[in-house]
């Protein structure tokens, strides 16, 4: 285990002395692999650039929206028929959202290359101490982990789809789930099988590497209030009594200065509320569009899971689907939920230094950050749900809801 954790920690590694971020680097690395075509977010030469950009734009149109037309015209063409529907809608409302959230990224990489370089900024000035150190590596590592776990899972539903789809092809393609799909008749059939099965696996790794950017950026930051929490940790001063033994006339002891290390303090907190701000202001839209389908491809998918024969390839291939989305949305509010309680505790470490024992000037400036602190950060979906557990366990909820209303329409 020990070794599995160094081995993910030297993957993409960090550097604190020049604010490289790995995991933001693998995600990175991760999206443009699969074409998403996002440069100028790190050090890349002309020719580097103008490879990724070519390749992206490639197959972007390719994958990203002549694929997701062909799914929107089998669904007209099986309007009427709800298996067909739910079957087509599945796949159909999440290409059409991680349509939307690619060129939604695109169209905001100024904004999002600010957000990288203000991360690069605090993290290689305000993190300090070994344990503020160790916070954040940590962090990285789970960071790390819980992408690896999430495109495996994706990676590994899309592989099993494409062994039914060339074991069983008469059957599978065009057909069933996942590959409900219209492609032109002149067309050779190994072509159309190599272009559905490699289309759904890159474009579900592509809605990955966008989405958890997002997430990516979101940890980085619940990762940042543990580190300013931890810094309070050089304002809880020792006390050496005086040769006497007695505490009158005692020393306090402290390794910084306490107005200076408050003012950094201060400092960190409000550039971590510009980075939620930002991060909210460029991702916030796109994650109302997820949650908004989410909860029909929920319906969808659960409908499709109970109608299904329990022992079929088709079922197991639906359960591993819904599996997927599932992690899609948990971890977004997962996160979003650690980051609020994370914020919580910054006004409790603020009162728990040494206050007392300091001036005036500096008691004033804690009372006003203590204040601030009272503001927790918050993540939402548009501004209408926040990303949190409950929120999480609502949208289960209603699909709950929307699937039980399918069985009744299709049960009659």
């Amino acid at each position: 285990m020990a070794n599995l954790k160094q081995s993910v920690r030297e993957m993409f590694a960090s550097n604190i002395q020049e604010g490289e971020i790995g995991s933001v680097k693998l995600n990175l690395w991760l999206a443009q692999i699969t074409g998403v075509p996002i440069i100028g977010l790190k050090e890349e030469s002309f020719w580097v650039k103008t490879f990724i950009l070519m390749y992206g734009i490639f197959t972007t149109a390719v994958v990203t929206f002549i694929y997701t037309g062909f799914e929107i015209y089998d669904l007209v063409l099986n309007w009427s028929d709800l298996d067909s529907l739910t079957q087509n809608t599945c796949l159909s409302l999440t290409h059409i959202a991680g349509a939307l959230k690619a060129i939604n990224l695109i169209a905001r990489l100024p904004d999002l290359q600010k957000v990288l370089q203000q991360l690069k900024y605090v993290t290689k000035t305000y993190i300090k101490s070994e344990k503020q150190l160790k916070a954040f590596l940590d962090g990285e590592l789970e960071n790390k982990l819980v992408l690896s776990i999430y495109m495996g899972l994706v990676g590994f539903t899309g592989c099993l789809g494409m062994v039914m789809l060339y074991v069983n092809p008469e059957a599978v393609a065009g057909k069933i789930f996942p590959y409900r799909v219209v492609l032109p008749a002149w067309m050779p059939q190994q072509l159309q099988l190599l272009y559905m099965g490699l289309s759904v696996i890159v474009f579900a790794i592509q809605i990955i590497a966008v989405d958890y950017l997002n997430v990516t950026i979101i940890n980085q930051i619940r990762f940042q209030l543990n580190v300013l929490n931890l810094a309070f940790d050089d304002l809880m001063v020792e006390i050496q009594p005086n040769s006497a033994g007695q505490d009158a006339g005692s020393l306090v002891l402290y390794k910084y200065d306490p107005m200076e290390r408050l003012k950094s303090i201060i400092e960190h907190h409000g550039l971590l509320r510009e980075l939620r701000q930002d991060t909210e202001d460029i991702f916030s839209q796109p994650i109302l569009w997820q949650f908004m389908t989410s909860v029909i491809i929920f319906a969808m998918t659960g409908f499709q899971a109970t109608v299904r024969t329990g022992g079929s390839s088709a079922a197991v291939l639906i359960y591993a689907y819904c599996g997927c989305i599932f992690c899609e949305l948990f971890v977004y509010c997962w996160f979003g939920n650690e980051v609020f309680e994370q914020s919580k505790t910054l006004a409790t470490s603020g009162f728990n230094s040494s206050w007392y024992l300091f001036d005036r000037r500096y008691r004033t400036s804690l009372l006003i950050f203590l204040t601030n602190a009272q503001r927790p950060f918050i993540f939402t979906a548009g501004g209408f749900m926040g990303l949190s557990l409950p929120s999480f366990a609502g949208i289960l909820s209603k699909s709950y809801s929307y699937i039980a209303l399918l069985r009744q329409i299709y049960g009659d």
